[in-house]
């Protein structure tokens, strides 16, 4: 799983103020992953796949953070990601 360290290096985020809302963040795309994946943490977030879906989820609701719309909108590259981590699962079983 991503750090919040890693997290606010991505985002660009040098100040404090914002960590809580950051690791909240995190927890969601946690949750997210598992329910769009059935990938939980434990089973692919070492991966490199799995940080980036992290870094696509939190990344949409941190720059969309005052829009009305608390749903994370799929994109391309997260549908794509999700495949391979729905690969990875299939791959453990």
């Amino acid at each position: 799983m991503l750090t919040l360290e890693e997290t606010k290096i991505y985002l660009r985020v040098d100040e404090n103020d914002e960590d809580s809302l950051i690791t909240s963040l995190l927890e969601f795309s946690k949750e997210e992953i598992m329910n769009s994946t059935g990938a939980s943490y434990e089973e692919c977030g070492g991966t490199e796949t799995y940080k980036m879906a992290q870094r696509v989820i939190v990344t949409d609701r941190y720059e969309n953070r005052a829009s009305s719309d608390g749903e994370f909108k799929v994109n391309n590259i997260y549908s794509s990601l999700c495949t391979k981590l729905k690969n990875m699962v299939q791959d453990y079983e």
